[in-house]
Formats: C-alpha cells, sequence, structure tokens
C-alpha cells in the first residue's frame, strides 16, 4: 500500500471538519428558534398563572372576611381552591 502524503491525510480532516461545523451551526440556529418560539409563551403563561392565583387568593380572603364563609357551601369552595393551588384537580383530594 502507497503511503499517503500528509498533505492529503489533513485535507481530507479538515473538510471533514467543516462538514461538522456546518452540522453543528445548522443544529445551533434550530434550537435557538425552538427556544424562541417556546420560551416566550411559557413566561406569558407563567405570568397569567400568577395573576390567576392572586385573583382566587383574593376571592379566598373576601369569603373569609364575610358572613358566609361559615357555610357548607364556601367551606367546600375553600378546600377546592386550595386543592387546585396545589396542582391538583379539585376531585382529587
Amino acid at each position: 500500500m502507497k503511503p499517503v502524503p500528509l498533505e492529503v491525510t489533513m485535507m481530507k480532516r479538515i473538510g471533514e471538519l467543516n462538514a461538522e461545523n456546518a452540522r453543528l451551526k445548522a443544529e445551533v440556529k434550530r434550537l435557538t428558534a425552538f427556544t424562541t418560539r417556546t420560551i416566550i409563551p411559557n413566561e406569558l403563561l407563567q405570568a397569567e398563572v400568577e395573576r390567576l392565583t392572586k385573583g382566587g387568593d383574593l376571592l379566598l380572603n373576601m369569603l373569609i372576611w364575610t358572613d358566609e364563609y361559615s357555610s357548607d357551601r364556601c367551606n367546600d369552595a375553600k378546600e377546592k381552591w386550595l386543592t387546585a393551588k396545589t396542582g391538583k384537580q379539585p376531585w382529587q383530594r
């Protein structure tokens, strides 16, 4: 077998590295586009969850300061709200 000159070997390796570099750049571009599409909506959803949670807490506090709070219906609503805040469905207590 005839030995391959060093320059040919190096040029082949440079070609392989250039191809790998192009592949990695494309992957970075794809992942950047993906995170841009997913992070921003997640931030908006998180802000909405926080607003709704604060609203639910405010309603619960308003119930506490009314005479209606002692009723069974309001106690049930309180339990359901506190269960929902833990991330469970109210019927999964």
